[in-house]
């Protein structure tokens, strides 16, 4: 596929018709020959990953499917995964999209319904895989938890969307790994999560209700239980009032 606008973004793009899972194959690559912003897109996953182990199917056509390879590594590898959801919001106000807000830790929402999903993996090296998933058209089966562009009116073609992602990430991970106090205000700016009643399921199985108050200095959510219980890894559900 041509790619010209995301091609003059990432100084190394490869397309697939169709893959297992952008992550996977990207993660195949040497590492020691990949320059930082490397990026694999794929029109299909037939295996997609996901948070704690789970995979999915991204039918063609239906969504962006993106990897990018950044070079560590990174002072604070908490954040990647957060300031890439930054990323991505920033991206949708390019496209028009106004209301973007990010639902820690993973998920950007428009209209409370979630259009796109993060996934990043920590390598041996301290290098990312960042995996970036961004719903193009309504999803089969449809969700009722879920948007996509088309949805929300936005008719714009892949490579306009995956320039725009690109150019956002490039802005955000192009220059020190150090997170800065700006950024990290922003992000809690961002996070709709922040002052929401929550409902965490944590990866044992247990879990927890409270009040998300904030984003600590690592990229942790921290929920007032009512103790203040801090967070590095759980599905986080708003609690409608």
């Amino acid at each position: 596929m041509q790619l010209p606008l995301s091609k003059a973004v990432f100084p190394r793009l490869i397309w697939f018709d169709q893959v297992d899972s952008t992550n996977l194959e990207l993660a195949r690559l040497s590492t020691d020959s990949l320059d930082h912003f490397t990026a694999v897109v794929a029109g299909q996953q037939t295996l997609g990953q996901g948070r704690l182990g789970r995979s999915w199917q991204s039918p063609e056509g239906s969504s962006l499917s993106l990897s990018v390879f950044l070079r560590g590594p990174f002072k604070e590898p908490g954040w990647v995964n957060l300031l890439a959801a930054l990323a991505v919001k920033r991206a949708l106000g390019q496209l028009g999209v106004s209301d973007a807000g990010i639902k820690w830790p993973n998920d950007v929402l428009v209209g409370g319904k979630k259009i796109s999903g993060i996934l990043s993996q920590l390598q041996s090296d301290g290098s990312i895989i960042l995996g970036i998933g961004m719903n193009l058209k309504q999803q089969q089966p449809e969700l009722i938890t879920a948007t996509s562009l088309l949805e929300i009116g936005v008719s714009a073609e892949l490579d306009q969307v995956l320039a725009a992602i690109g150019y956002e990430l490039r802005e955000i991970f192009a220059g020190d790994p150090e997170v800065s106090e700006e950024i990290k205000n922003y992000f809690q700016s961002a996070c709709i999560t922040i002052g929401q009643q929550v409902r965490a399921e944590l990866p044992g199985g247990s879990e927890l209700l409270g009040l998300a108050s904030e984003i600590d200095s690592s990229g942790q959510l921290v929920i007032l239980t009512p103790e203040p219980v801090t967070l590095s890894a759980a599905d986080v559900w708003h609690l409608r009032s």
